[in-house]
């Protein structure tokens, strides 16, 4: 199973690098940041999103248009975990991280994981059901359970869409998807 996820992971971030570079605007991250729009309507959130790569869904946008939410991003801690710092400022609040990934500064404040509303995971790959591939480091599957009151949801673009992902009993489902396509 570990090379057919392998083989997978490295077949669908092929079609995202050659589809990110056919977009340098950027525009299937607008449309898809237009399609989160109603998620972020009502009242004041802490929102925990993450830093993107280049071939991933870009949310920094999202600061600035939503300044009444508090916008919180992953740090990554020995033992494949995460614990979330807000961040007002990505130019001054966020430096290099692990594999060079932006993660929040040492001077932003951690958030406790029952304190987010709204939780916006990255992956690699995605089903129509919900499974959920990632980079391979479990980091989310481990820290989603303690989101006690957060709502769960990824943005994917259409590349990031196939028909089966092989999981492990390890592995959490995303309720809400939000594709290229349609909302799942």
């Amino acid at each position: 199973m570990i090379n057919t996820k392998k083989a997978l992971r490295r077949e669908v971030l092929q079609r995202l690098k050659a589809a990110a570079a056919a977009d340098p605007a950027q525009l299937r991250s607008a449309a898809l940041r237009e399609k989160l729009a109603p998620w972020l309507q009502n009242g004041t959130l802490c929102v925990g999103i993450y830093a993107p790569l280049p071939h991933e869904v870009n949310l920094l946008p999202l600061l600035p248009e939503y300044p009444q939410h508090r916008f919180v991003f992953p740090l990554c801690l020995p033992g494949h975990k995460l614990r979330f710092h807000e961040v007002r400022d990505v130019a001054a609040d966020m430096q290099p991280g692990a594999m060079n990934i932006p993660e929040p500064a040492p001077h932003t404040p951690a958030v406790r994981p029952e304190d987010i509303d709204l939780l916006i995971v990255p992956g690699v790959a995605f089903t129509r059901s919900g499974e959920r591939m990632g980079y391979g480091g479990g980091f989310y599957d481990r820290f989603i359970p303690r989101c006690s009151k957060a709502k769960i949801l990824a943005l994917a673009f259409n590349e990031q869409m196939v028909e089966s992902i092989p999981t492990e009993p390890h592995d959490l489902r995303i309720p809400t998807l939000i594709t290229g396509g349609t909302q799942i």
